[in-house]
């Protein structure tokens, strides 16, 4: 495979779903119609996020209800269910034959990122059967694919929105559905999956190790509307700042507006890091970053390391309108390897600058993200040295 595009595409089922992914998952990842061999479509929605690949099919079905439910039943799963598990499986055999799945190829053919080497991916099938909601119980589980069995989350309308908007990051997501292919016991729903996803929630985001589980009707709906349901939703709120800053870094990445393109690779490396940090984490980070933009703002701080929670250290930097943005882009990488050596077991810095918020004026992003495993002895000298030169983070306070 050699291009990509992540352009939305398809009927109103496909867009439905695509835009619950964007949204979700971020636009840089999300990819309507990806194409295969010969210009073929491989699936209706991909999403691709470092060694994760999810898989979508989505098929919208009316079922047509004769008065003979032994022949529409299974009519309209035949059409619905199987035609979106036989997709699914064909995209996952087109990724793996050998010279191919370099990249997500997408309608107009523009490269898009690169894909995970075979040997490290983690494929998450789901097969998306609209038209069939309150009339017929779907279930996941495992299906045949040639010589194997393979598990396929089978959602409706409710139970994919429910699963999206909830575990709306590509780690809270891809845990869940680890979380459900790894589960032993037989379950019995007489609801919908959402019901299975409030079980989950429930219980720590993981299933009781019981051999049984069997739940009725209404469960998603009474955890969805509990005060410590609704408690949790508001203490989330901050963290959609993190989610605003990852778009807008993807949109001006995807424009080029990222100074002489900053490293394409080490641009996308920081988005995928920041992509990665779960819901929770995200409070953290939302918060520290809202109040570093307060702070520099009134001048009180021009540059704030955050290095716990989250999967890196990272840097966050505010200067002056008027610093050309080549320097201030040097003082972010010297910080970057400060904070490296101020916080030995995060191999990974990523950094973050911007103007010093005024009414009335524009802003500009850089990103970078630099990853030693292990510093050697000349760069700790060097970063020694900056800090003791330019006073970079001489006198840290966290916040």
């Amino acid at each position: 495979m050699g291009q990509a595009s992540n352009d939305s595409g398809g009927d109103d089922a496909e867009r439905f779903v695509a835009d619950h992914c964007q949204q979700s998952f971020l636009s840089l990842w999300t990819y309507a119609n990806p194409r295969g061999k010969k210009d073929q479509e491989l699936c209706d929605v991909m999403v691709v996020c470092d060694s994760d690949i999810i898989v979508l099919s989505v098929k919208h079905i009316e079922f047509k209800d004769t008065g003979n439910p032994n022949v529409d039943i299974p009519r309209w799963q035949r059409k619905a269910v199987d035609g979106s598990v036989k997709q699914v499986f064909g995209a996952e055999r087109v990724l793996s034959l050998d010279g191919t799945g370099l990249h997500v190829v997408g309608k107009p053919g523009e490269r898009g990122l690169t894909l995970p080497p075979s040997g490290t991916r983690r494929v998450h099938r789901i097969a998306v059967a609209l038209g069939g909601e309150g009339k017929i119980g779907l279930s996941s589980g495992w299906f045949d694919n040639k010589k194997q069995r393979k598990y396929v989350h089978v959602l409706d309308s409710p139970a994919f929105i429910a699963t999206i908007r909830e575990l709306d990051t590509i780690s809270d997501f891809v845990a869940y559905l680890l979380a459900k292919e790894s589960l032993q016991a037989e379950v019995i729903v007489e609801g919908g999956e959402e019901d299975l996803l409030a079980m989950y929630l429930q219980n720590g985001r993981q299933f009781p190790d019981n051999d049984l589980i069997c739940l009725g009707e209404g469960v998603w709906q009474a955890f969805s509307t509990g005060e410590q349901y609704l408690g949790k939703k508001r203490q989330d709120e901050i963290s959609y700042v993190w989610d605003r800053l990852i778009e807008t870094f993807c949109q001006d990445h995807r424009a080029g507006l990222l100074l002489g393109e900053q490293d394409t690779d080490g641009v996308e490396q920081a988005l995928r890091t920041m992509a990665r940090e779960d819901r929770f984490t995200r409070r953290g980070l939302g918060k520290s970053f809202s109040g570093f933009l307060e702070a520099n703002k009134l001048g009180q701080s021009r540059s704030r390391i955050h290095p716990y929670p989250g999967l890196a250290t990272y840097v966050f930097l505010g200067c002056p309108v008027d610093l050309p943005r080549e320097d201030r882009i040097a003082e972010l990488k010297a910080r970057c390897l400060i904070a490296r050596w101020l916080h030995p077991d995060k191999p990974q810095v990523v950094g973050i600058a911007t103007e010093t918020p005024k009414v009335g004026q524009g802003f500009s992003l850089d990103l970078l993200s630099l990853t030693i495993p292990r510093l050697s002895r000349e760069q700790a000298a060097l970063a020694q040295q900056w800090q003791e030169e330019f006073g970079f983070f001489k006198n840290l306070r966290y916040q």
